[in-house]
């Protein structure tokens, strides 16, 4: 079906319809056409110096945004560009797909990978998602990718159990194997009996693979995730690195490609039917919801604050408790005014409304720090007059429960995540093991904040949003300081609301 328009041969056509009824039925095409049609998208490019990479030796998942998915949308696409790297023979670089999850924590994953292949040149690859069974929703859209070995590229090394550190979160790869190894690369790590045969698997068996994420200098590398505490009890192993495709991610996007479209109403249109101003009042009526349904999304993904190696995915930030508010997200957007009613006068009020869909993680080492507050605080500045005001927004404050981390050189840590400092700054990893996101161990909280402009406003100028946190933390615990907790600002969705 294709949009209508009104011409002399449709109105003398043999329907001999009024042109009323006739002008009806346009109408009614148009706004059905643009409920299957016009889907709501939005897309985020990187700078060339702030490209993530995607690679994982195991499966691993980032989210890329929420999505309040529109009640009619059946098919979300989300499309990938970048450059592959592999074997330089057009193998399998990445294995990926979308996965959705609810609020509710119910993972909607349909198992199937689509591959990207190695090339000179960049590329797009286009996914899709069954959006059938959260129509409606909210949800966090994940990407999920492991990567494909490249068996050409490797190196092995008997090494010791004395070679490793940092709570297993370190191993010293020696010179051998760090005469093939390139950080400008992606590694996976692997285990095995010696060379000599002195320590068996049995009866333990040797941890599964690992990542290099990070070099520390004098053959000494990071790995995700940590080493297996049995591979202490081997006084000698054999260390193997393989490199992994990757996916350098030049930018993405997520469309609502399939929609469902009311019914028509044809027969309404007919003689002797309904009164034309009932007519008038449905189509209007559903022009009025696909309105509102269709919010205009402005920002999707995080603010970019990637390390020179280009491993984290979205923003981390030290916690300063009741101190300064974190700046979490930054958006651009509503350039175009937003109206409602004044019944009371009959005027247009020209007031924008948005809605941001931000997600928070939180990380520690202080064991007695099981859950807190968070607030987020909105900024808007009108890009056209320098205006800055900040709206109170509603749902402005959540609990927070934080993951366990290791900082190495706290002797007492313990945990399951990395973070620590690398170099100059802190670094987390930011991707997400897919076991831990489909068990719930993701450590995520939507933050769903509703928000207006302080006073009405015609201008049509850009306007920049902020977003800063803070916690309420205090330092009761004694050490909380110098245990530390560090909040992680990965995604955030921020839409224009027109549904008044």
């Amino acid at each position: 079906m294709a949009f209508k328009k009104l011409d002399s041969d449709a109105v003398s056509s043999t329907l001999s319809r009024p042109v009323d009824a006739f002008v009806c039925q346009q109408m009614d095409a148009n706004v059905r056409e643009a409920h299957a049609e016009r889907g709501r998208g939005a897309g985020k490019s990187y700078g060339s110096d702030k490209r993530p990479t995607l690679a994982s030796a195991n499966v691993s998942c980032v989210p890329l945004s929420p999505w309040a998915v529109s009640p009619s949308c059946t098919e979300i696409t989300c499309k990938l560009r970048g450059l592959a790297t592999s074997d330089g023979a057009g193998g399998i670089a990445l294995n990926v797909r979308l996965m959705a999850q609810t609020l509710g924590g119910v993972v909607y994953d349909d198992l199937s990978n689509a591959t990207i292949l190695d090339s000179a040149s960049e590329q797009e690859k286009e996914l899709t998602l069954d959006a059938t069974p959260f129509q409606g929703e909210t949800v966090i859209v994940w990407l999920v990718f492991q990567s494909e070995l490249i068996t050409t590229s490797t190196a092995s090394d008997d090494r010791h159990n004395t070679d490793l550190d940092d709570f297993n979160y370190v191993i010293n790869l020696g010179n051998t194997i760090n005469g093939t190894y390139d950080d400008t690369k992606r590694w996976q790590v692997t285990f095995s009996e010696d060379s000599t045969g002195s320590s068996p698997a049995e009866p333990y068996a040797y941890p599964g693979p690992s990542m290099i994420v990070h070099d520390e200098g004098n053959d000494h590398v990071f790995v995700l995730p940590r080493l297996d505490g049995r591979l202490n009890d081997y006084a000698k192993f054999r260390v193997t690195i393989t490199e992994i495709g990757r996916f350098l991610l030049y930018g993405w996007s997520l469309t609502e490609t399939t929609l469902t479209e009311p019914a028509p109403l044809t027969d309404a249109l007919r003689p002797a039917m309904v009164p034309r101003a009932r007519t008038y009042s449905e189509i209007y009526r559903r022009e009025r919801a696909l309105v509102a349904e269709r919010t205009r999304v402005v920002h999707v993904g995080g603010s970019d604050d990637f390390e020179a190696t280009g491993r984290r995915w979205g923003l981390g930030e030290l916690s300063d408790p009741g101190g300064t508010a974190h700046e979490a997200y930054q958006a651009l957007g509503g350039e175009l005014p937003t109206y409602r009613v004044d019944s009371a006068t009959a005027t247009l009020v020209y007031r924008r409304r948005y809605r941001a869909l931000a997600l928070v993680a939180g990380v520690t080492v202080d064991t007695s720090l099981s859950h807190f507050q968070i607030t987020a605080e909105v900024t808007i500045t009108d890009l056209g007059t320098g205006n800055t005001h900040q709206p109170t927004p509603t749902g402005a404050t959540i609990e927070l429960t934080p993951l366990g981390a290791v900082f190495p050189d706290i002797a007492n840590a313990s945990g399951d995540r990395l973070w620590v400092d690398f170099s100059d700054s802190q670094h987390l990893d930011g991707t997400w093991s897919y076991a831990d996101v489909v068990n719930g161990k993701h450590g995520l909280r939507l933050l769903d904040l509703t928000f207006e402009e302080a006073s009405p406003a015609a201008s049509t100028s850009a306007r920049v949003i902020q977003i800063q946190v803070t916690d309420d933390t205090t330092e009761a615990g004694g050490d909380y300081l110098a245990a530390g907790l560090k909040l992680y600002f990965p995604a955030m969705t921020l839409l224009i609301d027109e549904g008044f």
